[in-house]
């Protein structure tokens, strides 16, 4: 009797140690790409364990490996249940863990956006402290409307720069979009000149593929976002900075979002310094809303700033009179499918490219090369 309960005692720690010999060891947090916390990581170590162990195994070449599978298979009906209830517990577990690294993400990215539109009303808070002492010592002549550049914006910096947080899309969107453009701009015959740079998504971009470049942004809010970011950027009147730069000297001018700000006369002054300070085999890239595309329309006029809207033949015209050579349009921002109409004919081909057309294009052109 004391035989036979001496041999039940060493079969079950016997299963105890196989089971626990079966059981993994806890992931890294660095396995998991360092996506998750160190809770996180823990808790589904745990989950990942206890999913091991729902139905005891006992691993080949164990002591007494057939009498112990014999004894499991004997005594399943004993924890069938309680198998089936763990199961389901461990797959809720599962499904509410993923569900907080999702809300994690989610938070994460609603605090960076708050964290920006934070900065950008303390800005606004500096600015409206220096604007009484800046306007005293300003000539008056200098605060004339009558001396604007070419110009349409009249707001204030800081409401502009919260318009641009609220409608033009994340700093990770207007990089993801602007990064199409890096191959036009790599081995160009000097640095790139950013016109108009806003928060410096394409100087990020320019920087993290080793391109030298620099910016020229006129709202102050933006300027000190992107020396923050440690990027050069000099803040001014774009027309004003843009005269001062020696001829000759750029690899690239880039415009994006830019030109619809400024009066007719205004981008043909542009287009005409941007080829001045454009060495031979320079590019210029400027990018604005697709006039050709009725949808688009609602973009244009949404912002409050803008002057016209710029049709790509129109700017085609303007680049080719300025000295611009080589021009080609390329289209941007196609709508996705579903908010196009289905094409069943030509005509609704047609239709589609009238109304729901892309949303954006470029114009990308060269200094010729004198031979």
């Amino acid at each position: 009797m004391d035989s036979s309960q001496d041999l039940k005692r060493v079969l079950a720690e016997e299963v105890r140690a196989a089971i626990a010999e079966t059981a993994p060891a806890a992931p890294s947090a660095a396995g998991e790409g360092g996506r998750r916390d160190a809770a996180s990581a823990e808790a589904r170590s745990a989950l990942s364990r206890a999913e091991e162990v729902l139905t005891p195994a006992v691993p080949d070449g164990a002591p007494l490996s057939a009498v112990k599978r014999f004894v499991i298979r004997s005594l399943r009906f004993l924890w069938r249940n309680q198998s089936s209830f763990n199961s389901l517990s461990l797959s809720a577990s599962a499904g509410l863990a993923e569900g907080l690294d999702r809300l994690r993400a989610e938070a994460g990215r609603g605090i960076d956006e708050l964290s920006r539109r934070s900065g950008i009303q303390e800005s606004r808070l500096t600015l409206l402290e220096a604007a009484p002492s800046a306007a005293a010592d300003r000539p008056a002549a200098s605060i004339s409307p009558a001396t604007h550049s070419p110009q349409a914006s009249t707001i204030p910096p800081g409401v502009y720069a919260l318009f641009e947080e609220r409608f033009r899309g994340s700093p990770e969107e207007i990089a993801r979009a602007q990064r199409f453009y890096l191959d036009f701009v790599r081995d160009v015959p000097g640095p790139v000149l950013d016109v108009g740079c806003g928060r410096g998504e394409f100087l990020g971009l320019l920087r993290a593929a080793a391109i030298p470049a620099s910016g020229i942004e006129s709202n102050p809010i933006s300027v000190e976002a992107c020396r923050k970011a440690g990027l050069e950027v000099e803040e001014g009147d774009v027309f004003a900075l843009l005269g001062r730069r020696p001829a000759g000297k750029l690899g690239a001018v880039v415009a994006f979002q830019v030109v619809e700000h400024w009066t007719p006369d205004g981008i043909f002054r542009f287009l005409q310094e941007a080829k001045r300070v454009l060495a031979p085999g320079g590019v210029l890239i400027a990018e604005t809303i697709n006039a050709d595309s009725l949808s688009a329309l609602r973009a244009f006029y949404l912002d409050p700033t803008h002057v016209r809207p710029v049709p790509p033949e129109a700017l085609r015209f303007l680049a080719e009179a300025a000295g611009f050579a080589d021009i080609r349009i390329e289209y941007r921002s196609l709508l996705p499918a579903e908010e196009r109409l289905e094409e069943r004919s030509p005509n609704e081909t047609r239709l589609n490219a009238l109304l729901f057309g892309p949303q954006d294009y470029a114009l990308i052109g060269r200094v010729p090369v004198v031979a």
